[in-house]
């Protein structure tokens, strides 16, 4: 079922990309001092690690884009995935260049803190990634983020919608991994739906 989702996101994430009139989300440009603010919740549908299912609960995510100019934006995101038997807090930090309308790459630094009963990891390393995005008009952007580090794997598919001049609303699936993050050499992998805001300056 994973693979499928895999699939999915990243034929969706193709499709988007081919779209030329696409612009990046949620920071539309990266002029210097254009600025966005992400803040949600996250419904993991699964969170499990070391071969057992961690019962799930409501988590949550928080973030920032600060446009740099010249194409480039510094990134920044924090995710808490908590369960009645463990958690995990991530932090990531990325350079992003936008090298065509839609379509950014970036590279950064990601960090996973886990904490479980049956211990936790303190796991970082470098990724990068892309992303990427669709308007349709007078209904959503689509957008789509993959990214690849040594101790991690993610992807997360999603719709934009606004309801103000500078305030979207977001919804997404996302499916995060982290390797060697519990126990001994443990993976923990969380997956869901991201809800959440965008405000925009």
């Amino acid at each position: 079922m994973k693979k499928f989702y895999l699939a999915c996101a990243a034929a969706a994430l193709c499709g988007v990309c081919l779209n030329g009139t696409a612009q990046a989300s949620p920071l539309k440009n990266y002029d210097a001092g254009n600025i966005a603010i992400d803040a949600g919740i996250t419904l993991p549908s699964s969170f499990e690690g070391y071969g057992y299912k961690m019962d799930k609960s409501n988590s949550g995510y928080l973030g920032g884009t600060v446009g740099l100019g010249s194409n480039t934006a510094l990134n920044y995101k924090w995710n808490k995935y908590t369960g009645d038997d463990g958690k995990i807090n991530t932090h990531q930090l990325n350079l992003m260049y936008k090298f065509m309308p839609g379509l950014s790459a970036y590279v950064g630094y990601i960090k996973a803190d886990a904490d479980t009963e049956i211990g936790g990891n303190d796991k970082d390393s470098i990724q990068g990634g892309l992303q990427a995005s669709y308007d349709i008009p007078a209904l959503f952007t689509v957008w789509g983020n993959i990214g690849l580090g040594g101790n991690s794997t993610t992807y997360e598919i999603g719709i934009s919608k606004p309801i103000l001049n500078n305030l979207e609303v977001n919804l997404s699936y996302y499916d995060n991994k982290f390797r060697d993050a519990i126990g001994r050499d443990g993976d923990i992998d969380a997956s869901g739906v991201n809800m959440g805001l965008t405000l925009k300056f």
